[in-house]
């Protein structure tokens, strides 16, 4: 849609997330992580709520469904129609993520090790993208 790296995500337009990325919309980060490889992301940039029909029904997916709930009312049903559901548009400004090194062995046997030696255990690579970089 746009050059710039943009992550699009659903929401409950009735949550705390949803007011709190309204009154701080430039103060936005969203963090995701693996908890099986330990590999992370940090994302941080400007968020803005779309509560826009076409726009939800474009980004629509089923599986909202599960996590929305059929309330029974015939409006309140999961599915595109349902007023509850948003999209969230995070324009990402920098990123940080880790990348995992090794397995869970191989991160076990580094954490002993820097226990030892007293050094921070070499897990993870991390790696930063600026705005330039995320734009390419």
């Amino acid at each position: 849609e746009t050059a710039s790296t943009t992550l699009i995500l659903h929401t409950n337009l009735f949550s705390h997330k949803t007011l709190d990325l309204t009154l701080h919309p430039t103060e936005t980060n969203m963090s995701f992580l693996d908890p099986i490889s330990g590999s992370w992301a940090s994302i941080s940039g400007t968020a803005t709520i779309v509560a826009d029909p076409a726009t939800v029904e474009k980004y629509y997916s089923p599986a909202l469904r599960a996590w929305l709930g059929d309330l029974g009312d015939g409006v309140h049903d999961g599915g595109p129609g349902d007023p509850r559901i948003g999209v969230i548009k995070l324009e990402a400004k920098t990123a940080v993520y880790a990348v995992a090194r090794k397995g869970v062995l191989g991160r076990a046997v580094e954490t002993v090790k820097s226990v030892a030696s007293g050094n921070v255990p070499a897990v993870n690579e991390i790696r930063e993208l600026g705005r330039g970089e995320l734009d390419e």
